[in-house]
């Protein structure tokens, strides 16, 4: 397991693959009840300095989370601040209405799984992965997507989506790292696909520790082997908050 020092952290964490293992339906994730305890631990002890950055919707993490935890969904577009009111930015465009009409019409004709986002559409072919290469065609080809200026295809782990430029994880992190819970401190990303390399990228320049889980090319800083590592990795730093608090306590203590 990677291991590292830092003294005053903020927390930015993936949720599919990285959290939870995947489900061929992505409502029926099972969140565990020490992920929920860890998370909910950190948040307190950090002062809330820990926020969900993922590909999906606020309302879809919300549903399964069940915390009142900073997020962003939909890489960037959407944001809330411990359970609060959820903020959007405006990325609809005729080109992003057009294809995702588009798309919608094919998961139908194939019987795919299709998540509308609002601010993205994805379609989910992890219960047909013979059709993976049949959608890259339909959005590189049909719909020419793959070099659209105003168009960004996201290519993740058995999913492929589809959202207007403009927004990404480095970009919903900085966000967060301007606001008053998550100022000063050093950022820490987990994720694991290639969507979070994005916050990777944001992260490295910024002082902070990026960490993959799993394999392939990253440009990470360290690496996790599976959802039950970063779930170790969690409660190592829980500990380290404990003891810094502990100590702050006792001095807290001595100088009255």
């Amino acid at each position: 397991m990677t291991t590292f020092d830092i003294d005053y952290p903020a927390f930015f964490l993936d949720f599919d693959g990285t959290l939870v293992d995947f489900a061929e339906d992505p409502e029926a994730v099972l969140v565990p009840e020490a992920l929920s305890n860890v998370l909910s631990d950190i948040s307190l002890l950090s002062d809330g300095a820990l926020a969900l950055v993922s590909g999906r919707s606020i309302q879809s993490l919300s549903s399964l989370v069940k915390l009142p935890l900073s997020m962003a969904g939909s890489h960037g577009a959407e944001w809330c601040v411990a359970g609060g009111e959820v903020q959007h930015m405006s990325l609809q465009t005729p080109e992003f209405v057009e294809a995702k009409a588009a798309l919608l019409g094919f998961a139908e004709k194939y019987a795919l799984i299709a998540e509308d986002k609002g601010h993205a559409i994805a379609i989910h072919y992890r219960v047909k992965p013979e059709l993976k290469d049949r959608l890259d065609h339909f959005i590189d080809q049909e719909l020419a997507l793959s070099h659209s200026a105003e168009m960004r295809v996201i290519r993740g782990n058995c999913v492929r989506e589809i959202q207007p430029c403009g927004v990404d994880k480095g970009f919903a992190i900085a966000r967060f790292m301007s606001m008053p819970a998550f100022k000063g401190r050093a950022p820490i990303y987990i994720g694991d696909d290639t969507t979070d390399e994005d916050g990777f990228a944001w992260v490295n320049a910024h002082g902070g520790v990026s960490l993959k889980v799993g394999g392939g090319d990253s440009c990470a800083v360290g690496r996790l082997s599976d959802t039950g590592e970063v779930l170790a990795f969690l409660h190592g730093q829980l500990d380290k908050l404990r003891q810094v608090n502990d100590r702050t306590q006792s001095r807290a203590g001595t100088d009255r």
